[in-house]
């Protein structure tokens, strides 16, 4: 499997990490970037938009595999005494302390980041922004992400002591070709803890895991059907356009688009991986910056991106050079609202050191 202790070998997971928290912030981003244009309407179906979902809608389940990987090729290492005292002081920690901080506003009311008039309704609804993940949007895969890390040892032991486990594990991973996620922006996506989007998450999780446990093996068998991959990879992106284009998702309790997401951001997975794999050494500094604040860049991405999408309107609308303007005003944005993200976590560093990583994640 090759030696885990190299900075190659840790560097290219690494930049799978920031790879993938770059692509989270980027369906946000990009998608308020959209609807910031010119005669813009959520109602209509827009190019650009579908362009955006097929490159990072459903970026999460990088998320998911990365948490797998590291778990079975590092984490385990240490016991799970250390696995979840490390994921209670540096994932819960933040979440509850932001979760203190973004419940301060409705997230029921027209517009972003509008406060309550009565502190009784943030004492109200505090205890289900802790459970359900409602205090500010993007925290609605953390509930989920609590949820892997409880079945963990299950997982674990499926895959690595139960007799036939390797054969359960692959039924957990195609799961989700069956078993859909609910969306964000559904009816009655925010009710409950969804069941069906945890299955569907720990598939990917699964994923990880399972790839973890051979890596080298898997990653050679990527490299030999690299092109077979990608070109699957463009029939899957090309299957999502026309699906959305044309509105054809659910056929009863299967969804085509949740399916063919899933497909595609697992094979992207592996040809990631293996590209990063692949440099070496010669990882890119940036990206490790970026991922060793990913988490920080979960949290406070949405935020610093409402911050800045009002100064940036009249760019989105300057029209003398459209569309580039708003090509170039998003990858800015996109840019400004990661960089900040940081600078926030360096602050933190600054004033509470080591203990940093339990306000803001990093």
């Amino acid at each position: 499997m090759g030696n885990h202790q190299s900075p190659a070998f840790f560097g290219y997971l690494h930049s799978f990490r920031g790879f993938a928290i770059i692509n989270i912030a980027a369906i946000h981003v990009f998608g308020f970037s959209i609807f910031s244009m010119p005669g813009a309407d959520f109602n209509k179906i827009s190019y650009p938009n579908i362009v955006n979902e097929i490159l990072f809608h459903n970026s999460t389940i990088y998320f998911a595999v990365i948490s797998g990987i590291l778990f079975t090729l590092i984490l385990k290492q240490k016991g799970y005494k250390s696995f979840y005292l490390n994921k209670i002081k540096y994932v819960l920690f933040p979440y509850i302390f932001l979760t203190l901080i973004f419940s301060i506003f409705d997230n029921q009311a027209q517009g972003f980041f509008v406060p309550y008039k009565e502190w009784s309704l943030y004492f109200k609804n505090l205890i289900s922004n802790f459970i359900y993940g409602r205090a500010i949007f993007v925290f609605w895969y953390m509930p989920v992400l609590f949820f892997l890390y409880l079945i963990t040892p299950l997982l674990d032991y499926v895959l690595n002591k139960l007799k036939g486990g390797k054969w359960i594990m692959w039924l957990i991973i195609l799961t989700p070709l069956v078993v859909r996620r609910i969306e964000l922006m559904e009816p009655g996506s925010l009710d409950s803890l969804q069941l069906k989007t945890m299955i569907y998450f720990t598939g990917a999780y699964a994923a990880g895991m399972y790839f973890a446990s051979n890596i080298e093996t898997n990653l050679q068998w990527i490299n030999r059907n690299k092109w077979l991959l990608i070109i699957l990879t463009v029939i899957l992106s090309i299957g999502l356009f026309y699906a959305a284009y044309n509105k054809i998702d659910r056929f009863g309790f299967f969804s085509l688009m949740s399916t063919l997401y899933y497909i595609q951001k697992i094979v992207l997975t592996g040809l990631a991986l293996l590209f990063f794999k692949t440099l070496g050494q010669m990882q890119p500094r940036w990206l490790r910056l970026v991922a060793d604040h990913s988490f920080t860049i979960y949290f406070l991405h949405v935020f610093f991106l409402i911050v800045l999408i009002g100064p940036f309107s009249a760019l989105f609308q300057y029209q003398k050079i459209y569309p580039f303007n708003g090509i170039l005003s998003a990858l800015l944005l996109l840019f400004l609202t990661i960089a900040l993200c940081i600078v926030t976590a360096v602050v933190f560093k600054k004033i509470f050191g080591k203990y940093s990583r339990m306000f803001v994640g990093s």
